[in-house]
């Protein structure tokens, strides 16, 4: 009874401890990579968290109108090894954000996949990681 105890106390251990590994999801779960868009904005925020990066702009539309977007980009250290740093974003930086669009039709949201600013240089992020970082390195 008591080597029946420590088995299943031991598988049940081995399950909590593997269920993380289950909770990430594929970027095709959320966004559709066949589709992108390109939004043309103002740096309003910057959250470089784990699990992912996430930058807000805001939009104004041929009226005028102001909508605010929120782009997912990879984890923190994902980034930095390929060469893309905190320090390379500042609030009120005008930049042009190429982006996948959402599965689900949200327009104010999406992957990123580059920026571009008013200066004319551009960060990579959506791209394989080898990619990236080549694109990255300061000429």
């Amino acid at each position: 009874m008591n080597d029946k105890f420590r088995i299943c106390f031991w598988v049940a251990m081995a399950g909590l401890l593997a269920a993380p590994l289950w909770a990430h999801h594929s970027i095709s779960a959320e966004f559709d990579t066949s589709r992108t868009l390109n939004v043309k904005g103002t740096l309003t925020k910057i959250e470089w968290v784990n699990p992912h990066v996430y930058i807000y702009l805001d939009a104004k539309d041929e009226k005028g109108e102001v909508t605010a977007y929120a782009l997912e980009a990879g984890p923190p250290g994902n980034l930095r090894r390929a060469g893309v740093l905190k320090t390379m974003f500042s609030v009120g930086d005008q930049v042009t954000i190429e982006a996948y669009a959402t599965k689900d039709g949200t327009k104010n949201l999406g992957l990123v996949k580059s920026i571009t600013f008013a200066d004319g240089h551009t960060i990579v992020m959506g791209r394989d990681p080898k990619e990236v970082e080549k694109a990255n390195q300061p000429e």
